[in-house]
């Protein structure tokens, strides 16, 4: 097999129609606007000036056909290097121009320089990613006059951004001071599946930088470790790029036949640049092997490769939402066709590292599960728990190659904020919950909210909420049966800029009344589960020692068979009753009488009963008594254990002004 595979990987890298392979849909080429802040606080923020050797950084990595540009802004916005695809000459330029970045600006006029970047946002572009990456410290400041700075930050997200959303741009953000505004570069990155990022030193001004641009221009990587690289026999050409620690002067790289290269080359192809922190290193048909550096690395090492053989990801999102999973699709293309050849799909092996940026601490998922007919991997991607940045590395072993895929999700917080309380009278709680949306971010008149109550006994309810001020959401909520309760709220719905808005709002996870109540019902219940099924267990084989050769048995069977059942069912009523109390019959009568009352009838009992129901019941429930009603529960007898006494009943449960009264939406 591995002579095959081989074999196979030398047919395909110099005569593509003789693989088994289908056409492949390979991604556009980036096109990147770099957006640099020259205000004079600048001096403070980056006194040493880290912005130049970034950008040199990035100019160097930027990879031929792509396209580029580099803008500088104060109040006023310049081209520094012109928008146009990259090549050598627009590398010598960018890098002799980057070293033009200075501080010398005065105010920060995010909005102009946003729009002077993205000048032909209206027209759309079918041949490449669009991406724009802003680097600022400040807040938007184009004025003196506090109001006047206030409008243009409102018309950068009511008006520049859903624009620039529609025209398909990625902005990626970088705030370099807490002094920047996060709020307004973390909204712009989040609307358009952009980065956001944190700089909190200069110092972390390059690493910083380069995630972003892995982000915007992926390439086909392949593992670096301390033992070095592998290098196939499809790979025309490697970029190494080393940092170094500060201790060591410079790197050495070692070919598989032993050579040492410590610097340009051009006999065997090698083309070599140092600084000062690091070493970026092209080899040209490097030999296929193992591959060593000779260097103690820092962190951000990478090598990037050029191949006939390359892993094609499809894009995965740079945003999600708490416990939110990422479908995860990959394939590989032989000159430019997917391959779909079985004996050498099934010799790959995969997995993914997901390590927390906060935490530091890492995990691993196995991808396990084969290639379609059509060459394509298909997984999922989840644990997404924490809030803030993760960083995703897949790693696919063919035995003979390796390739490597890097990513980085933000995990973010809702755009909604949740509150809660409990309020307690008489022995009994009511829990209130709200939920406030960001008015910079949701369009209230657009977005529906769910309210979604479950418990462990199957018992489950969901309710349409009507906004309140148009700008919240709130109900309240009075269990009685003994379970565990998850409550939560279902969003769905669009944002201001126009794109869709979808979202679960985990609200509470509770036992009632608590914990050893609910673990002392699930013993008794186990208890007579396990007696009941003893007990049709001894009746079945009563039955089954009559003679087999009597014609009347198998009535006999059916007939004991039946009655076994049937004591299971009554010795499960039993144990019901123990658990549910002695007063459960009378709370099932009042919650049938509720269900039986429309919403008209239960608004005018209310105000009936105002002077002694629905006014402490209501200032319990922290809300005006005209804005109650009664929680429809289950139908039939699916056992909705969510009743109370009338004043609870009627007031406490969900207010009658933002719920939907539609009971057809009951589900259990």
């Amino acid at each position: 097999m591995q002579q095959f595979l081989c074999y196979w990987l030398a047919v395909c890298a110099l005569v593509a129609p003789m693989c088994s392979a289908g056409e492949a849909n390979t991604p556009k080429p980036s096109d990147v606007r770099v957006v640099i802040d020259i205000s004079g606080s600048m001096k403070k923020t980056d006194p040493t000036n880290l912005r130049k050797p970034a950008v040199d950084l990035i100019v160097r990595l930027l990879p031929d056909q792509s396209k580029a540009g580099i803008w500088t802004f104060g109040q006023s916005v310049n081209m520094l290097v012109p928008h146009r695809v990259v090549d050598a000459q627009w590398r010598t330029e960018g890098t002799n121009k980057a070293k033009a970045i200075n501080s010398v600006a005065m105010f920060t006029n995010i909005g102009a320089a946003l729009e002077a970047a993205a000048a032909d946002y209206a027209a759309p572009s079918n041949d490449y990613n669009r991406h724009l990456i802003l680097l600022t410290d400040g807040v938007v400041d184009i004025n003196k006059e506090a109001m006047v700075n206030l409008n243009e930050r409102k018309r950068i997200l009511t008006e520049l951004l859903p624009a620039l959303k529609a025209s398909d741009y990625r902005i990626h953000t970088i705030a370099l001071s807490a002094d920047a505004d996060q709020e307004l570069m973390k909204k712009l990155s989040i609307a358009t599946d952009g980065v956001f990022e944190v700089a909190d030193t200069a110092d972390e001004l390059m690493a910083t930088f380069l995630r972003i641009f892995d982000q915007a221009v992926p390439a086909e990587r392949v593992p670096l470790d301390e033992n070095g690289f592998l290098v196939d026999s499809s790979i025309q050409e490697f970029t190494a790029l080393i940092f170094r620690r500060a201790e060591v002067p410079a790197s050495v790289i070692i070919a598989p036949d032993g050579k040492e290269y410590s610097a340009t080359d051009p006999a065997n192809n090698v083309t070599w640049y140092r600084t000062d922190k690091y070493d970026l290193i092209t080899v040209q048909q490097p030999a296929a092997g193992q591959w060593k550096v000779k260097t103690e690395m820092a962190p951000g090492s990478r090598v990037t490769v050029v191949s006939n053989l390359q892993l094609l990801v499809e894009p995965l999102k740079s945003n999600i939402k708490p416990n939110q999973t990422l479908d995860l699709v990959y394939s590989f293309v032989a000159n430019k066709e997917t391959v779909t050849n079985k004996d050498f799909l099934n010799l790959l092996t995969g997995e993914a590292f997901i390590t927390s940026a906060k935490s530091k601490e890492s995990r691993t998922i196995s991808l396990t599960a084969p290639a379609d007919e059509k060459g394509i991997f298909a997984g999922q991607l989840d644990g997404f728990s924490d809030l803030g940045a993760h960083d995703i590395k897949i790693l696919i072993d063919g035995k003979t190659f390796k390739r490597e895929f890097v990513h980085r999700v933000n995990v973010s917080e809702s755009a909604f904020r949740v509150e809660k309380r409990i309020d307690e009278a008489e022995g009994k709680k009511t829990y209130v919950y709200t939920a406030s949306a960001d008015l910079e971010l949701v369009d209230v008149n657009a977005t529906k909210v769910t309210a979604v109550i479950k418990n462990s006994q199957g018992n489950n309810l969901e309710r349409e909420l009507h906004a309140i001020e148009q700008s919240r959401w709130e109900f309240s909520f009075s269990p009685v049966e003994v379970a565990r309760y998850n409550i939560s709220m279902q969003v769905t719905g669009a944002q201001l800029d126009g794109s869709p808005l979808q979202e679960t709002i985990v609200l509470d996870d509770f036992a009632y009344p608590d914990e050893a109540s609910l673990l002392a019902g699930q013993a008794a219940s186990s208890e007579v589960s396990a007696e009941s099924s003893a007990a049709a267990s001894e009746a079945a084989a009563e039955v089954m020692e009559a003679p087999a050769s009597d014609k009347s048995s198998n009535t006999l069977i059916y007939v004991a068979i039946g009655l076994a059942n049937l004591l299971v069912l009554v010795l499960g009523f039993v144990a019901y009753r123990v658990i549910a109390g002695k007063g459960h019959k009378d709370e099932l009568a009042e919650m049938e009488k509720t269900l039986n009352t429309s919403a008209a009838d239960l608004s005018k009992s209310a105000k009936e009963k105002a002077a002694t129901a629905t006014a402490p019941a209501a200032a319990q429930a922290g809300m005006p008594a005209s804005e109650s009603s009664a929680m429809p529960g289950m139908e039939d007898n699916s056992g909705m254990d969510l009743s109370m006494p009338d004043d609870l009943m009627a007031d406490n449960l969900f207010p009658l002004d933002n719920m939907e009264e539609d009971s057809n939406k009951d589900k259990s």
